[in-house]
């Protein structure tokens, strides 16, 4: 259970974060510099490594062109959420557009790091990317939700993935397994917090379901409110600490099975039923990452082709 001043904590470092785009929107902007560079130049000037094993693609280099535009329009449908009470789905939408592509290049270069290197690239996914799953599940993107589950499902047991002291990553690749993937996985965490949830996530007791988001939101917030010596760091940034991925995700996939929700309501994120979007949300493509998948389509990126190597 959370107290009365981690909640006040939480409270007042969520009314700070109304300004987080104001303050990226400088490194967002140069990153805009960087991918109209690759898009003239067909590649970026990190572009240093070489391997006679296996060459490298111009496009593996790609990462802060995904980043930065993934976590600035995150963080600005985060902002509109504090202010508005309502989920931002078109801007999170762009987001995911941008996630979505830096999963699929992070999974071929870590499934080519064997390959290359004789060993996985352990650590290498961001502890955050398991948030780019629960956007895709709650916009209704099921293509995109798989393609970046195929990362989290290879990559959890090869320890591919940065962890924190949190198992808030753990539950939403296991919920997402348990529901979706085939229950494949199992946790790699000693004394996993949710195993009841993952087991029982389709309770048809409301009271049960209630406890469960109230456990989630809890955690969330008391780990938004800790210093960063805890180590949770994925809800130690501008982003993802101010809207409630955990919860979202259990009652998206039990609305996807048609079955039925509390209307719920936290003291740290208040009404976390009525933000779910009633309908699919369209992808938001922008001209510039337009132009950027062209010159990489040019050069052999295929979304399909690459999910399956």
């Amino acid at each position: 259970m959370i107290n009365e001043k981690q909640v006040e904590k939480f409270i007042r470092k969520r009314k700070r974060a109304i300004k987080n785009p104001v303050k990226y929107a400088g490194v967002f902007e140069d990153s805009k510099n960087d991918t109209r560079y690759y898009i003239e130049h067909g590649r970026n000037d990190r572009q240093q490594s070489y391997n006679e094993r296996l060459p490298f693609l111009p496009w593996e280099f790609l990462k802060t062109e995904f980043v930065i535009p993934t976590d600035y329009y995150e963080m600005s449908a985060q902002s509109m959420l504090i202010q508005e009470g309502s989920l931002c789905s078109n801007t999170l939408s762009h987001s995911l557009c941008f996630a979505h592509i830096n999963c699929i290049i992070t999974y071929f270069t870590h499934k080519r790091y064997v390959i290359r290197f004789d060993r996985e690239r352990k650590r290498g996914v961001s502890p955050d990317s398991v948030f780019y799953l629960v956007m895709a599940v709650i916009l209704q993107q099921p293509e995109r939700a798989e393609h970046i589950f195929k990362l989290l499902q290879v990559g959890y047991p090869k320890f591919w993935i940065n962890r924190s002291k949190s198992h808030i990553g753990d539950f939403i690749i296991l919920l997402f397994d348990a529901v979706k993937g085939g229950k494949q996985l199992q946790p790699i965490v000693d004394d996993f917090a949710y195993v009841d949830i993952v087991a029982r996530w389709d309770t048809c007791d409301l009271q049960e379901l209630t406890g469960y988001l109230t456990q989630l939101c809890d955690d969330q917030v008391a780990q938004v409110a800790s210093p960063p010596s805890k180590m949770y760091f994925e809800f130690d940034n501008m982003n993802w600490q101010f809207t409630p991925y955990a919860a979202l995700l259990l009652l998206a996939l039990r609305a996807e099975r048609g079955l039925p929700n509390p209307d719920f309501s936290h003291p740290g994120f208040g009404n976390i039923t009525q933000l779910l979007p009633d309908e699919p949300v369209a992808p938001v493509e922008d001209e510039l990452l337009s132009q950027l998948l062209a010159c990489m389509r040019a050069q052999g990126f295929d979304e399909e082709a690459l999910m399956n190597v």
